[in-house]
């Protein structure tokens, strides 16, 4: 509730404080005319279907939320261009969306399939519908043009629901409308704990709004889709996975048509990645992505696994804590892309390793209560600050390396 969240402003001050400062030791990255940000082709479940999806990512211009601290985990910020000129001109990102979808990697990798590409993805790791970030030209224009793709069925796009308006959700459903294709718009819920929403992940946002914004774009024929994190800073293994389903289900009742578990990566210049650094967080198991997964059993036909999608690339994926090298993690992965391609749980059975057993006694609430725990860390990641550095992980980020067919990065 709002009433406890106030209980927090001291907290969520640091927390802002810290993510500010962290955001401020990066500056903004140069783009290109020439080529997207990024762009990469992999299987992914449509209409219960194992079809390819491709998503292309615009130059970010640079999350307006972001810019005042923004959500603990988003390392996108750091990967954008933070300039005026793909704002102020529009013909920036519609070229960099043409020359992407013109790329003949793309159709090559595609025909070497033997598969259609129904689904298009076109995101500038921020909201598409503000025209702070993204000209109303530019989001007009390459939905026009995404709609007349030989084979696109589905396309997807993202907001905070705040950016989200009957005008502007209007716009987007005329330009769809009558063209045969699905117009998708995925909102970051994250959380149904409002604290836990935004406090630790400082999303900032009521379930009403979501709710609200869910409503809207059913009413105008667009797919409302709810990402949900699995392991928000300062949970516990098991708060985390308890939280997560109960957050799949609480997408479900407020009309979420599909939902999409985000495991948490991390990200250089991110709260998450400070808090890792000072030893007071660990990426998710892949244990705890089954885990969910199989909770969520009764919603599985709206419930895929996601968490790789991310530009720039993150420093470290979830897996499994494990001893016995990549074979455990490339076990899991396995099964976590036949139950994206079947919806069905029955993929992860016989999965089995010595680790899980490390990973169920990980799996315990914590004693320490969350106002404690949450003062006793940013203690920690305030004495870190002054020695704050980028690593890059040692870790094989095997997620992304097994569900990739092709892509490519300005970076």
């Amino acid at each position: 509730m709002e009433t406890e969240v106030k209980h927090y402003r001291r907290e969520l001050a640091r927390i802002v404080k810290i993510a500010k400062h962290l955001r401020s030791l990066k500056a903004g990255r140069e783009t290109s005319w020439e080529q997207a940000a990024e762009w990469h082709l992999k299987y992914a479940n449509f209409h219960n279907e194992q079809v390819l999806a491709l998503t292309i990512t615009l130059s970010p211009t640079g999350c307006e939320w972001a810019g005042k601290g923004g959500c603990t985990m988003c390392g996108e910020f750091e990967g954008a261009y933070k300039g005026k000129a793909l704002i102020e001109d529009p013909r920036f990102h519609i070229a960099q969306f043409a020359s992407a979808i013109g790329n003949p990697a793309i159709w090559e990798a595609a025909r070497k399939e033997n598969r259609p590409i129904p689904w298009l993805r076109v995101v500038q790791e921020g909201n598409y519908t503000n025209t702070k970030e993204t000209n109303i030209v530019s989001q007009e224009t390459i939905l026009r043009l995404a709609t007349r793709i030989k084979g696109v069925e589905r396309i997807t796009i993202e907001s905070r629901p705040q950016y989200l308006n009957d005008r502007n959700v209007s716009a987007l459903a005329k330009i769809v409308a009558d063209s045969g294709v699905e117009l998708e718009i995925g909102m970051g819920f994250e959380a149904q704990d409002d604290v836990v929403r935004n406090v630790c992940i400082n999303k900032q946002g009521t379930i009403a709004q979501f709710s609200d914004a869910a409503k809207l774009l059913r009413k105008y024929h667009i797919l409302p889709l709810a990402f949900v994190l699995l392991k928000p800073p300062f949970l516990t293994e098991q708060e985390a996975i308890d939280e997560a389903v109960a957050t799949a289900h609480c997408a479900v009742e407020i009309g979420f048509s599909r939902i999409s578990c985000e495991p948490m990566s991390i990200h250089p210049y991110t709260v998450v990645d400070a808090l890792t650094q000072a030893g007071d967080y660990r990426a998710p198991w892949l244990w705890s992505v089954v885990e969910v997964t199989k909770r969520c059993a009764e919603i599985s036909k709206m419930f895929g696994i996601g968490g790789l999608g991310y530009y720039p690339i993150p420093s470290e994926y979830a897996h499994n804590h494990c001893d016995n090298g990549t074979d455990c993690n490339r076990r899991l992965i396995d099964a976590i892309l036949k139950y994206n391609a079947t919806r069905d749980v029955s993929a992860f059975n016989g999965v089995a390793c010595s680790c899980k057993s490390v990973w169920e006694r990980e799996c315990q609430v914590s004693s320490v209560p969350l106002k404690k725990r949450i003062q006793e860390q940013l203690t920690h990641v305030e004495d870190l600050l002054p020695h704050y550095a980028t690593k890059e992980s040692s870790k094989d980020n095997i997620m992304r390396s097994m569900r990739i067919l092709a892509s490519n990065s300005q970076g």
